[in-house]
C-alpha cells in the first residue's frame, strides 16, 4: 500500500476514534440536578387566609402539616403545652360571641368522626380549599385555678373536674354543646338558652365558656354521659352540608379535625366527648 494512502487512512480511523470516544464522553458527563415535580410546585399560596409556602403533595397526611403550620401563630403559646399562658389569659375570649341562631345547620347532625389521614389530599382550586379544619382543646383545670393541662376530646373527662374548651378554626362557624345524659336525654347546654349559639370567627382562639370564671363541670349522677360539640358553616344546612367523614388526629396540645369540602359545601363537625361519672 503507498505510504499516503496508508497515511490517510490512519487519519481517517483516528478521526472516528475520537469522535466515537467525545460521543460517549458526552453521554457519561454529569448532568445539573433537575427541579422535581414537586419542588416546581412549592410556591407561597394563600391556604385558609394565609399565606403559605404550600407544596402540593398525594400525601392526604399532608394537610396535617399544613394545618398545623396555620395553627400555630394562633394558640397561645403556640403547639406548646404552655397552659401557664392560657390561664392568664383566659380573659381574652372577646372573639366568641352568644348570638342568636342565624340557620338551621346545628339542628342536623354531623358526619361521622374517624381517627386518621384523610383519604383525598389538600388541594387549592379556584382560591379555595377542598379542607377545612378545626382544633379542639379540653383545658381541664384544677381546684387551686392556677394549675391546668390539655387534652385531646378522646381523653373525656371524670366526675367533677372543672375544664373549659377552646377552639379555633378555618372558618366563620357556629357552636353548640349538647349534653346526652346517662337516661339518654339530650339537651343543649351552651349556650344555656337552646335558640342561641357561640359565633366563632376564623383563626381567633375561643375559650369557652366565654367568662374568666365560668367553667363546665358535671357532679352528682353515675353512669356514662357524653357532650356533644357541633360546630359548623351557617351554611351547613341540607344538600349543602359536606356529607364527607370527618378525620380527627390526637396531639399532645387537644385535636384537630378536618373535613373535605366540595365546591357549593361546608363543614359540619361533631364531636362527642365522653363523661365518666364514678359511683359514690
Amino acid at each position: 500500500m503507498p505510504h499516503s494512502r496508508l497515511m490517510r487512512l490512519i487519519a481517517a480511523l483516528l478521526a472516528c476514534s475520537l469522535a466515537l470516544a467525545a460521543s460517549g464522553w458526552a453521554q457519561q458527563a454529569p448532568q445539573p440536578p433537575q427541579p422535581s415535580v414537586e419542588d416546581e410546585q412549592v410556591q407561597p399560596r394563600f391556604v385558609w387566609g394565609i399565606l403559605l409556602n404550600f407544596a402540593l403533595s398525594k400525601l392526604g397526611s399532608y394537610v396535617w402539616n399544613v394545618f398545623a403550620g396555620w395553627l400555630e401563630n394562633r394558640l397561645t403559646g403556640g403547639l406548646g403545652d404552655t397552659t401557664d399562658h392560657v390561664i392568664s389569659s383566659l380573659a381574652n375570649s372577646a372573639f366568641g360571641q352568644i348570638r342568636p341562631r342565624s340557620s338551621s345547620a346545628l339542628a342536623a347532625r354531623g358526619a361521622d368522626v374517624v381517627v386518621g389521614d384523610p383519604q383525598s389530599p389538600l388541594r387549592i382550586s379556584g382560591g379555595r380549599e377542598n379542607f377545612q379544619g378545626v382544633h379542639m382543646a379540653m383545658l381541664v383545670v384544677q381546684p387551686d385555678g392556677k394549675t391546668a393541662s390539655f387534652r385531646p376530646v378522646s381523653a373525656g373527662f371524670v366526675t367533677g373536674e372543672r375544664f373549659k374548651l377552646r377552639v379555633v378554626s378555618t372558618f366563620d362557624g357556629e357552636l353548640a354543646v349538647e349534653n346526652i345524659n346517662p337516661r339518654g336525654e339530650r339537651r343543649q347546654i351552651f349556650p344555656p338558652r337552646g335558640a342561641d349559639i357561640v359565633a366563632i370567627p376564623a383563626g381567633k382562639e375561643v375559650i369557652l365558656p366565654l367568662a374568666r370564671d365560668d367553667y363546665f363541670q358535671f357532679t352528682g349522677a353515675t353512669g356514662r354521659e357524653q357532650l356533644v360539640i357541633n360546630f359548623a358553616d351557617p351554611r351547613a344546612v341540607g344538600s349543602q352540608a359536606s356529607p364527607n367523614r370527618v378525620n380527627r388526629q390526637d396531639v399532645k396540645y387537644g385535636s384537630n379535625f378536618v373535613q373535605e369540602v366540595a365546591p357549593n359545601t361546608y363543614p359540619f363537625i361533631a364531636q362527642p366527648v365522653e363523661l365518666q361519672h364514678s359511683a359514690r
